[in-house]
């Protein structure tokens, strides 16, 4: 087996509060290795995130019908710290912090079966920099896992920062599992 890079999205200085890119996700491949690098928001604020939804075949960013569950372990306490639940708008959160407050975050997501008109599957892990609830710099780990509870084909995925504020950075290679 093998990975194919189908698709390289770069965002630097950006000032887009939404990232989409489809179309990505076909019937070429039944799994999917999303990797994510330096994402970094535009404004600080307390649990800055970004939301990661599907995008289905019209184009259309899907809100609705999510499960997932992450554990998010800071490097301010001992205790982790239960993300997500059921009935969800999003597919996963990224978490991540702006750059001049020593904020990123790196990791990778691995998607089922996206386009076979099925639910969805889901599993990541993020590792990264916070600087909240001070400015100086704390690890951040995130792993955790999630479903579409929809028989729908997607396409495409987005990234959309919190609270409307900006994607100051990101990096994002999608990629196909050759068997």
């Amino acid at each position: 087996m093998s990975l194919k890079l189908i698709s390289t999205t770069e965002v630097t200085q950006g000032n887009a509060n939404k990232i989409t890119i489809n179309p990505v996700f076909s019937a070429d491949y039944k799994v999917y290795f999303v990797q994510f690098n330096n994402t970094s928001a535009d404004t600080q604020r307390e649990n800055n995130s970004m939301d990661v939804r599907l995008v289905d075949s019209t184009g259309t960013e899907i809100t609705a019908n999510y499960d997932h569950r992450s554990l998010m372990f800071r490097g301010y306490t001992n205790a982790p710290f239960d993300l997500g639940g059921s009935n969800r708008d999003d597919f996963a959160l990224i978490y991540h912090d702006k750059d001049d407050n020593h904020g990123n975050g790196n990791g990778s997501m691995w998607i089922y079966d996206p386009f076979g008109s099925n639910y969805t599957y889901q599993s990541f892990q993020e590792t990264g920099s916070m600087a909240y609830p001070s400015s100086t710099k704390l690890g951040v780990h995130i792993r955790g896992g999630g479903v579409h509870k929809a028989n729908t084909s997607i396409t495409g995925i987005s990234f959309t920062n919190r609270d409307s504020y900006d994607i100051e950075t990101l990096t994002c290679r999608i990629y196909g599992l050759e068997q």
